[in-house]
Formats: C-alpha cells, sequence, structure tokens
C-alpha cells in the first residue's frame, strides 16, 4: 500500500508558526492583563499597554491564518497549492484614505483630551485601523496583477515574515551593536584611557541620578561628539539596513528556486517587507499620550519603505536563483540599503535636532529637522514611484511570454 510523501517544509514551518502563534497568544493576554490592572490602578500610560495588546492579539489571528493554509498543505489537500490572488482593487484607496483620516482625527481629538478610560477604550482599534490600510494599499498597488504562487507559500511567507525574520533581525542587529560598543570601548582605552575612567566613573554617577534634565545635561557633552553621533549613523543607517534588508525577505530566500519567476520573487518580497512594516508598526505605537497621532502618521512612510526595499531584494534573489543574474541581486540589495540607510539617517538627524533643544542648542532644530523632512518627503516620493514602476515592468514581463505562448499554440492547433 503506498502511502503520501510527508511535505517536510510545510510542517516544519507549521511547527516553527505554531509555536510563534502561541507565544504571541501569551504576549497579547500578559500585557491585555497588565493594562487593564494599569487602568484601575491610576497606572503610566493603560492605553498604550493596550494598543500593544491589541497588537499582538491582530499578530496571532494573523498566524492562525497563515496556519490554516500551511495545515493544508501538510495535510495534502489540492486547494493550498491554488493561486493566491491578493484582493485588491483600486477603489480601495479612497476607503483606505477615509478610514485613516477619520481614524487618525478621532484618536488624535481623544489623545489630545488626555482621558484616561477613553484612551484605553479608543486608540487600540483606531491604530489598527490608521497603519493597516496604508500597508493593504501599498501591497495592493505594488504587487496588482502579479502572480502570488501557491495559498500555502503566500501565507508561509507572511507568518515567517512576522515571527522569525524580525526575531533573526533583532539577535543581529544587538550582536552588531555590542560589537561596536566593544570595539568603541577597545579604542578609547587604547587611545584615550583618561576618559575610559571618566566614562566609567560617570556610568556610576547616573545610577543614582533620577532627575530626567539632570542625566540629559550631564550626557550632553558626550552624545553630541562628532565621534558618537558619526557612530550612531554607521550603525543605525549603515549596519542596520545591511541587516534587515538581507533577513526582511527571509522567506524568498527559502522559497527561491520555487518561486516560477523574478516578478513573483518581487510580490514575495514585498509581503515580507508588509509583514515587518504590520509588526514593526503596531509595536512602535503603543503610545496613549498625545504624542499619539504623530507616532502613527510617521509609520505610513516606513512601511513604504519596507514594502519597496523588500520588494526589490525578493527581484533580486529569485534573478539570482532562477536566471542566474547575481548582479542584479547586489544591485538590488545595495540599492535598498542605501534607501533604507537614508531614510534612517534622516531620522537620526530628527532625533539629534531634538537632543539639541533640550541642551540649549537650539540652532539645531532650525538646521537639521527641514533638511531631513524634505530628505524623507524625496524618499517616500521616489519609491512610490519605483513600487509603480516596477509594478508596470514586471507584470508586462509575465504578461508578454504568457500571450506568445498561447499563440503558440493555437497556431499549433490550427495546423
Amino acid at each position: 500500500m503506498q502511502t503520501k510523501n510527508i511535505h517536510w517544509p510545510s510542517v516544519l514551518i507549521l511547527a516553527v508558526l505554531g509555536m510563534s502563534a502561541a507565544f504571541v497568544f501569551l504576549i497579547a493576554l500578559g500585557l491585555g492583563i497588565n493594562s487593564i490592572y494599569g487602568l484601575f490602578t491610576n497606572g503610566a500610560d493603560p492605553a498604550g499597554g493596550m494598543i500593544s495588546s491589541f497588537a499582538f492579539g491582530l499578530m496571532f489571528i494573523i498566524l492562525v491564518i497563515c496556519l490554516w493554509f500551511i495545515l493544508q498543505k501538510a495535510m495534502g489537500r489540492a486547494q493550498a497549492d491554488l493561486s493566491f490572488k491578493f484582493p485588491f482593487a483600486v477603489w480601495q484607496v479612497a476607503a483606505a484614505i477615509g478610514v485613516v483620516s477619520v481614524s487618525a482625527g478621532v484618536g488624535g481629538a481623544a489623545a489630545f483630551a488626555e482621558i484616561a478610560w477613553l484612551n484605553w477604550i479608543l486608540l487600540p482599534a483606531l491604530t489598527v485601523l490608521v497603519i493597516a490600510p496604508p500597508i493593504w494599499i501599498v501591497f495592493g498597488l505594488g504587487t496588482h496583477g502579479i502572480e502570488l504562487g501557491p495559498r500555502w507559500r503566500f501565507f508561509s511567507a507572511l507568518g515567517l515574515g512576522m515571527t522569525i525574520g524580525p526575531l533573526i533581525m533583532i539577535v543581529l542587529e544587538m550582536i552588531s551593536l555590542l560589537g561596536v560598543v566593544i570595539i568603541g570601548m577597545l579604542l578609547i582605552a587604547v587611545q584615550k584611557p583618561e576618559l575610559l575612567r571618566e566614562i566609567i566613573n560617570l556610568s556610576q554617577s547616573l545610577q543614582i541620578e533620577s532627575d530626567p534634565q539632570v542625566i540629559i545635561n550631564t550626557l550632553a557633552p558626550y552624545i553630541t561628539s562628532p565621534a558618537v553621533i558619526a557612530a550612531a549613523l554607521g550603525y543605525i543607517a549603515l549596519l542596520v539596513p545591511m541587516i534587515e534588508e538581507l533577513i526582511k525577505p527571509l522567506a524568498v530566500w527559502i522559497f527561491a528556486r520555487k518561486v516560477a519567476s523574478p516578478a513573483q520573487g518581487f510580490a514575495l518580497g514585498m509581503l515580507s517587507g508588509a509583514a515587518f512594516a504590520l509588526v514593526e508598526s503596531l509595536n512602535a505605537s503603543g503610545d496613549g499620550s498625545v504624542s499619539w497621532p504623530v507616532i502613527v502618521s510617521v509609520r505610513a512612510g516606513t512601511s513604504l519603505l519596507h514594502i519597496t526595499a523588500s520588494g526589490l531584494v525578493g527581484w533580486g534573489i529569485v534573478s539570482a536563483f532562477r536566471e542566474k543574474r547575481t548582479a542584479r541581486f547586489f544591485a538590488a540589495y545595495f540599492c535598498a540599503v542605501a534607501i533604507h540607510g537614508i531614510w534612517n539617517a534622516c531620522a537620526v538627524g530628527m532625533g539629534i535636532s531634538t537632543i539639541g533643544q533640550l541642551i540649549g542648542k537650539t540652532g539645531w532644530v532650525f538646521n537639521i529637522i527641514p533638511a531631513a523632512i524634505c530628505g524623507m518627503s524625496v524618499l517616500a516620493v521616489g519609491m512610490f514611484a519605483v513600487l509603480i514602476a516596477s509594478n508596470r515592468k514586471l507584470r508586462n514581463a509575465v504578461i508578454i511570454p504568457q500571450i506568445e505562448s498561447n499563440n503558440e499554440e493555437g497556431v499549433k492547433q490550427t495546423s
């Protein structure tokens, strides 16, 4: 009697995402309970805690959906291999703009009212309604008309992009940050040992200091030095983008030899970027204070960044594996790193200008922030243009061979 072969890739992914879903559920439950406790005991920012609970709760729901489709593949169901079509239509753009605008307006009014129980009720759901629709629209516009592959592979990429990919990135970024700190301390110890002793004494004195303004004033000469700023830029604008753009399209690396075309690699790369953007944006928005409108609004730009950059890298990965165009991968990868790095550099500049304002260097605000905002705006427009142009080119690259193939079949049938 012949038995069915076990499809090990789906079984392994099912196990990994199953454990991830259980872990995410426990985090959502713990954050929710802590938020409820904080609401009734006048704790610090219960709305922020509930926003984070909602974020992990939404991740859990999406992971359960992913597990269902992957389970079908593990069980040998034919529907798991049916081609997935993303349910996007042009009318959704206007609907998304309306939902985001209304949600941001209502949430902003609630945040400025600073009524704890009202923010606790409204802001968690409104955060999802502000962050999720732009990701949906950007992904829909970028993948419109492009084949997305089997259902189980699509949802495997989505699940891995929300769980294992971010985990690997966090570990690598922490290791690289530790390496930067160790190298910096070694250089200081060799070249300026007196500065090292000063830093050690400073760290000991700050352990007993609780006034934020005193801490900022004490650290100001160090964190505003050119060497520290250069190190921060090197890490955030170079090392972090190199790690993230390599690991974000994890599923494309895993399925590279099975992906049908570079266009499909582009779509799966965008999916990985969208998954990461959703997780990052929701968890970065766990703030129920008056800063809520600014925080959730900024996340739309970073979503476009992650989706576009990962799409380019996904296209490059499949081009290297399917068409042996290794140079195309490196070109796509370094382009994505450059875009990501410039965006992060602008964000670092805005952060530095904020620190400058706290320590009395108000000139930094007027010199750096306008340049950073202009840089991000130009990047956002450019990334959107790249996204649309890439979609059209890759969609045509798939459609033309299909038309030619259909014409050849028609000729053979008539001859």
